[in-house]
């Protein structure tokens, strides 16, 4: 196992990207799926170059769990392709998405009952102009007081469930974290 051969005490308590595939031996590719897909924990800057932090239990926990099921760690196929395509069925089952609905109306339990573009831009890593052009296009319901979109939370957690929002190709990493911890969240109720 190559974990065992790694000198823990010589590896800083938090890493970038960089590290952690040298570290751990594997491509960028890899560890951009790993890290994208929340399969190893890590916090995003939302910088374009060295946003990610990935803490040192975090990768031992990541490599002990591979050396025993490397098959949950794997890239979907198509990944290391240039034309990579999540599938994902245009319906979900009336129950998974009721609870759907639920997990996203509870995370914007904070905020207002309108909300803004600059908010949605926070809160889920994507660009300005991105949701800008889901309301001009109509698919995130919004309506508009001089240059400025304004959201209701009912219209954007409706929006997050739907089968445009969960088939964005280039996900943000908040998008990644909230399918994966629905994904837990759906295993665990079961």
């Amino acid at each position: 196992m190559k974990n065992l051969l790694i000198d823990w005490n010589s590896v800083p308590d938090v890493m970038n990207k960089d590290q952690f595939y040298r570290l751990c031996h594997i491509s960028k590719s890899t560890a951009l799926h790993l890290l994208k897909s929340g399969k190893v924990p890590c916090e995003w800057s939302g910088k374009k170059t060295r946003c990610y932090k990935i803490k040192k239990e975090d990768v031992k926990a990541y490599l002990e769990e591979r050396a025993v099921f490397p098959e949950l760690y794997s890239a979907p196929r198509g990944w290391y392709g240039s034309h990579y395509v999540a599938r994902l069925s245009a319906e979900l089952p009336e129950e998974v998405l009721r609870q759907m609905h639920g997990y996203y109306t509870g995370l914007l339990k904070k905020y207002k009952d309108v909300v803004t573009v600059q908010e949605i831009v926070a809160l889920t890593g994507y660009s300005k102009t991105t949701i800008n052009n889901w309301c001009n296009k109509g698919v995130l319901k919004s309506f508009r007081k001089g240059q400025i979109y304004y959201i209701p939370k009912v219209f954007l957690a409706e929006f997050f469930c739907s089968l445009t929002f969960r088939s964005i190709t280039r996900k943000s990493l908040w998008h990644f974290q909230t399918l994966n911890d629905f994904q837990r969240k759906m295993k665990r109720n079961k």
